[in-house]
């Protein structure tokens, strides 16, 4: 993998930076790659656009992103503001309840209802974050049982089985929507 630039991206409380957060210990530490994470909140502590990247390489790299060949957008703010580098090679998804406006210049754009998901199969709407983790690991070819472990590293015991079965229903659900 040449320098590959993940940006993860929504409203604070979202858990934004803990997918960062995981998606740089999968990329670190199981797959061996060099990696920069960088986390951006706006003024707000809670409610305001914010985003966590991610680049990935197999040697050292420049510490920002030029263009994300991959962007979570989980609220439209977000993706209005942090698609504007974003391009037709671009691979993207969005919680299709939160962004509802999307620029038809930018294919590669998958579109579920990731807080929906959560609310519906764990009855609660804060694990929309793991939803997406699900998907984005089918979406982006990542090895399902070593982000498994990953969660089954990382999280807390406590919150453990809620996240797997919402990790479990993203996976399955971007596997329907193709």
């Amino acid at each position: 993998m040449a320098n590959y630039q993940l940006r993860f991206s929504g409203t604070g409380g979202q858990g934004i930076m803990l997918i960062g957060d995981l998606m740089a210990y999968y990329y670190g530490l199981i797959e061996d790659k060099q990696i920069v994470l960088l986390k951006s909140y706006g003024p707000e502590a809670r409610g305001g656009a914010c985003r966590s990247e991610l680049i990935v390489d197999e040697e050292e790299c420049y510490p920002a992103i030029t263009r994300p060949d991959f962007l979570l957008a989980m609220s439209q703010q977000a993706y209005d503001l942090y698609t504007e580098d974003a391009d037709e090679k671009t691979l993207i998804l969005v919680d299709e309840e939160l962004v509802k406006k999307t620029n038809s210049s930018l294919p590669l754009t998958h579109r579920l209802p990731l807080t929906e998901i959560a609310k519906e199969k764990t009855g609660k709407v804060i694990c929309a974050n793991i939803v997406a983790l699900g998907a984005m690991t089918r979406l982006l070819n990542i090895d399902h049982d070593a982000m498994l472990n990953v969660l089954k590293e990382k999280l807390p015991q406590r919150i453990l089985d809620i996240n797997l079965l919402a990790y479990e229903e993203g996976y399955k659900a971007l596997g329907e929507a193709e």
